[in-house]
């Protein structure tokens, strides 16, 4: 898994990038299926504070997950794209995992075959 931190008009701070890594720990086991997750933290200058907005990219096999957050500080702009992310991607491979674990005859009474067991 590859992770990019990127600041926009804003510089990354060493709390922030250990904050997102920690966050990112609770997804190990799917590690081996998570291709790419870009962090995009932006700061707003304006007189008006408040304006934390972080924009998370999760690259997964056949799938992009997308999510902005705004939040008065960044930990917790942070913390909610990242909770909806983690979110998003346990309910991806949550139903891939019970997909095709049907038993044989299953599948095959659900394509119309039938199958006869011979009793002597």
């Amino acid at each position: 898994m590859q992770v990019f931190i990127r600041g926009h008009e804003t510089t990354i701070q060493t709390r922030w990038r250990d904050h997102i890594y920690e966050r990112l720990a609770k997804l190990d086991r799917f590690e081996d299926r998570i291709i790419r997750i870009e962090y995009f933290l932006t700061t707003s200058h304006h007189h008006r504070k408040g304006a934390e907005m972080v924009h998370v990219i999760a690259k997964v096999p056949r799938k992009t997950i997308d999510v902005k957050k705004t939040a008065e500080t960044m930990m917790e702009a942070i913390d909610a794209a990242s909770k909806v992310m983690e979110s998003q991607i346990h309910k991806l491979y949550k139903n891939l995992k019970t997909r095709h674990r049907r038993s044989r005859e299953t599948r095959e009474v659900k394509r119309g075959i039938e199958t006869f067991a011979i009793v002597y």
